[in-house]
């Protein structure tokens, strides 16, 4: 054996003796039956919870959520260095302090210790976690202040400390000589800090830093600072978080007038604001009038709000909430509201729920003919109402509605004419809600079991994995099946569950405090036992970081978990103290074992390859070195034999498509789902290390302009990506004529903005950031609603992190005709490179030509002509569906193109400037897009262009670009370099 083997072999089980030190410290201050951990090798024979790097030398993920873990975390946390993620969440009997030395994991990316008993502070190490993207602490008994440390974490997108007992101020730059806080965490998105005891006031410093500079949280979704005991007014900075989707400020003791800066953030055309919680303090003056101002049609946005239990100033009840156009729940209770109740209210087409009660409203309550379909609860209780009459002819049901009236004069028990109903209870009982339909029999299950009601013709007892999940502010006010069906369907898409019967809404209900409550339980895939403990772990951890995607429900939490008994229970096998005596004894000795051990192993895990996990090593002989599997992230793993069959055994009639990659064949899954299968040609097959970074690319970017990959195949010598089917084809198919009708302006537009967006995803909202590097028209598809979406990631790289944006490559891959001049010079390559690309296909959509054809570069070729003649020059050039434009916008769109294609990376935009300077156009073009959606009655116009007549809110760019506030900052400059790339 050579000396650098040796020293491979020693180093690895250094590490891994580490490894087992640490683990063995765990279990030893933990409930080891609970963890069952066998003996030997922890990476090799896959411990539960525990996952290794490629060499399986190093621990990168510890996964204990509900594992029923019993006592105190051990110092010896902070010995795994190379800690990717710690998650440790739902174990009731988890308590003591956060030992400070996790403060060591500086590679770690998440840690989530949510409803588990620690006590004590927040130990200001966790600052030391630079790389952190996800803390959350919720729901413990932590105690003390927040340290301002945390303000170091500048990568850190998720930081939730609720339900804790936390004391103290807010700590904000200005409050230490570090100048660091809670307003420097710049990538933070959600700032989850409700019920508490924070005191003070809310800091000016998270809209406003003190130093003048424009404000840091620019990325600041939720501010929930709820049920805790903040004072003073709100400062008018928080107007300045322009991201804001909701902001709840409700169960503190803030007082004075709301400021007109937040009413100005409400209105706005660009308002991201959902949700507006201000109830339950101590405002006076006015209600704000959050009437859009002139030239906005509508509150698009805002779903929630409430402004109740405050002390204002007698007033009418307002008129803005039928401005509001999506609003579903209006909150008014006890707010010395005078007066009657607007009809337009109750006929709201979106309002669920009014709270009105404990106010002075007074005189005839009159009911709408035409009563909003969507109302639910009407809450007037204890007000001064002495009549109601109903609107003729009543066009809606009033049969849904629950009018409360309980304490108006209108319900004295001596009025024989009262509505009986209406003013039978006092009370505002909450609605809960069961899964609807039982068993067809009459057999029952026995305690902890209960039926998958998906499956009611089998009537089987399953011991199901439950949890709760807690709808912090839920923008429904009534629970139905369809609500309910489709949480549902949402759970079983975004946990990627094989079927729809491995998920089952059971029941729900409403807190006192206006929450809902849902049970929810999980089965196996067919739906007749319990999961295993791989899905167990993917749901819960997924649910308790809260980013799946469930409209309607979010802010959401999961506030308990319950394990099916045979996973909770545990087995008496675990690493024993014994194991780890024997390794330490001598060195050479550990090292000889291992290495014979290791050969065992890998004989063993050889011969079960195929068997559990048919794609865990991608060597594909001829010498290639083996490569780890990918790392998922919702994709499947298909056999060569699932794909031959929806292909019709790739038959002819199949294809679709043919590329230098292969063909592409057109397949229905046994799901009856529609897929694209990217067949790959021998000759062009890539590596094993090449394919697998394509999946990781494909299978972790979700946006819907970019196109979605539903799995792939890598059997039988075939290399195969299943992707979601395009049913329009793609953008130069329709530009060549080749499909049913030429595009217009408008759609070439949307093409466009939509294409733009999925490329602005992958350069800014990617984790980490991606240069998709073959940008053009044919990787530009549309779906069946004609939506555009950014195809193949085959040549992907991802961007660099760091001042310096470019990467050196060795080779300059792309298309000719679309690859950046500076790219193929320099061999630098950057997110600029893909914005070149970009330009080349704006200009093939003015022009429907191709960007080199008969020694013509479609680049050089403009550009030569505007320089000359302007506009008059590029009229036999352009296509003359683009006429249907403004001269002033196609010069914009013009402009646009040309800076994209500029010679010098520095001297292009951002594809995010892109965007906005696209969206600017659509917003001009919106009534020529009407009449192109009511002529072809493709449903394109509400995704691109907001369109209100669909009910929808779209933001109105002023300006082309965040560079300026001109037409200059895209204006073409007239010069160009006349090094680009030539065809040949």
């Amino acid at each position: 054996m050579c000396a650098c083997s040796q020293v491979f072999i020693m180093r690895r089980e250094l590490l891994l003796w580490l490894s087992l030190n640490a683990l063995k410290a765990l279990s030893s201050a933990w409930d080891a039956n609970k963890l069952r951990w066998t003996t030997g090798d922890p990476c090799l024979n896959k411990w539960r919870g525990v996952i290794c790097d490629d060499t399986n030398t190093r621990v990168l993920n510890l996964t204990l959520s509900s594992f029923g873990i019993d006592g105190t975390i051990p110092a010896a946390i902070g010995s795994f260095s190379g800690l990717l993620s710690l998650d440790l969440s739902f174990n009731p009997s988890l308590r003591g302090v956060i030992p400070p030395e996790i403060g060591r994991l500086t590679s770690l990316l998440e840690l989530s210790i949510q409803e588990c008993a620690l006590t004590g502070p927040i130990p200001p190490e966790l600052g030391n976690l630079t790389n952190l993207i996800f803390l959350a602490l919720n729901n413990n008994k932590l105690t003390g202040e927040i340290p301002y440390f945390i303000g170091g974490l500048q990568k850190l997108y998720w930081f939730d400390v609720a339900s804790n007992y936390l004391t103290g101020r807010l700590p904000v730059s200005s409050m230490n000589a570090e100048g660091i806080g809670l307003d420097t965490m710049i990538a933070c998105g959600h700032f989850h800090l409700n019920n508490n005891s924070f005191t003070g006031g809310i800091p000016s410093e998270l809209g406003a830093p003190p130093n003048g500079n424009s404000t840091k949280l620019t990325k600041l979704k939720h501010l929930l600072l709820e049920s805790n005991q903040l004072t003073g007014t709100i400062p008018d900075s928080l107007a300045n978080l322009k991201a804001l989707e909701i902001l709840s400020l409700s169960n503190n003791q803030l007082s004075g007038t709301i400021p007109a800066s937040l009413t100005l953030l409400v209105t706005a055309s660009n308002s991201s604001l959902q949700q507006l919680l201000l109830g339950h303090n101590q405002f006076i003056g006015t209600i704000p009038d959050l009437t859009p101002a002139p030239g906005i049609a509508a509150l698009g946005q805002l779903l929630v709000v409430d402004f109740s239990y405050n002390s204002f100033d007698p007033q009418p009840f307002p008129a803005w909430p039928q401005y509001a156009s999506n609003i579903t729940t209006l909150y008014m209770e006890k707010t010395n509201l005078i007066g009657n109740v607007s009809e337009a209210i109750l006929s709201h087409p979106k309002l669920q729920t009014l709270r009105a009660r404990n106010n002075s409203l007074n005189g005839t309550l009159f009911i709408p003919a035409s009563i909003g379909p969507n109302l639910k609860v009407v809450s007037l209780q204890s007000n001064q109402f002495d009549n109601i009459v109903r609107r003729t002819p009543l066009s809606g049901s009033l049969s849904n509605v629950d009018f409360q009236l309980f304490g108006n004069p209108i319900c004295d028990p001596n009025d024989p004419l009262r509505p009986q109903i209406a003013c039978t209870s006092g009370s505002d009982s909450l609605q809960n809600w069961t899964i609807p339909g039982t068993c067809s029999t009459n057999k029952t299950c026995s305690a902890g079991l209960t039926f998958n009601t998906g499956l009611m013709d089998s009537c089987n007892c399953v011991d199901p994995f439950q949890v709760l999940l807690q709808c912090r502010r839920p923008t429904f006010s009534r629970f139905t099946n369809e609500l309910m069906e489709n949480l549902r369907s949402s759970l079983w898409r975004e946990l990627n569950l094989t079927s729809m019967q491995q998920v089952m809404v059971e029941k729900a209900n409403f807190t006192f405090d206006g929450r809902a409550l849902i049970s929810i339980n999980f089965f196996s895939s067919s739906g007749l036992m319990s999961p295993d403990e791989v899905t167990i772990s993917n749901i819960t951890h997924s649910l308790s970081t809260q980013l799946l995607k469930l409209p309607g429900f979010k802010p959401y939490i999961l506030v308990a978990v319950e394990p099916p008994k045979d996973v909770s229970s545990g087995a008496k096998n675990w690493l024993g103290a014994g194991v780890i005596a024997g390794i330490v004894l001598g060195f050479v000795a550990f090292v000889s074992a291992a290495v014979i051990y290791a050969i065992l192993q890998k004989r063993r895990a050889q011969r079960m390859k195929h068997i559990t996990q048919p794609f865990a090593n991608w060597g594909v002989g001829d010498g290639e070195k083996d490569v780890a599997a990918p790392q998922m992230h919702g994709a499947r793993w298909f056999s060569f034999t699932e794909i031959r069959k929806s292909t019709n055994q790739f038959s002819v009639e199949n294809e679709i498509g043919e590329g230098g990659y292969g063909k592409v064949y057109t397949g229905v899954l046994a799901s009856g789902e529609r897929v694209a299968v990217k067949r790959a040609a021998k000759d062009s097959m890539q590596g094993a290390e090449e394919f697998k970074n394509e999946i990781e690319l494909l299978s972790r970017v979700h946006h819907k302009n970019l196109v979605s990959l539903v799995g792939f195949c890598y059997d039988k010598g075939e290399q195969m990506l299943v992707y979601e089917f395009m049913a329009n084809g793609t953008m130069r198919e329709w530009l060549s004529g080749k499909k049913s009708y030429p595009l217009d302006w408008s759609k070439r537009l949307s093409i466009a903005i939509g294409s733009a967006r999925g490329l602005a995803y992958l350069h800014e909202m990617a984790n980490p950031p991606i240069v998709h590097r073959d940008v053009k028209s044919c990787n530009i598809l549309l779906d069946d609603k004609h939506i555009a979406k950014v195809a193949d990631f085959g040549l992907s790289k991802l961007a660099p992190d760091g001042e310096d944006t470019h990467m050196q490559t060795t080779e300059v891959k792309g298309t000719m005709g679309y690859l950046d001049p500076e790219y193929f010079r320099t061999r630098k390559l950057s997110e600029k490179s893909d914005v070149y690309s970009f330009g080349v296909v704006l200009l093939e959509l003015l022009t429907s030509k191709v960007p080199i054809s008969q020694g013509r570069y479609i680049v050089r070729e403009m550009k030569m002509a505007y320089a000359e003649e302007g506009m008059e020059g590029l009229d036999p050039i352009l296509d003359p569906s683009v006429h249907e434009a403004s001269p002033q916008d196609l010069q914009r769109f013009l402009d646009l193109a040309f800076v994209c294609t500029e010679d010098r990376g520095d001297d292009r935009p951002t594809m995010n400037e892109v965007v906005k300077a696209l969206e600017a156009l659509a917003q001009h073009n919106k009534a020529k897009a009407k009449v192109s959606a009511l002529a072809t009655d493709e449903t394109w116009l509400e995704d691109v262009y907001g369109d209100d007549a669909a009910g929808t809110h779209s933001q109105d760019h002023s300006t082309p670009s965040a560079r300026g506030n001109s037409r200059s900052s895209f204006q073409y400059s007239g010069a160009f370099s006349t090094q680009f790339p030539e065809p040949k």
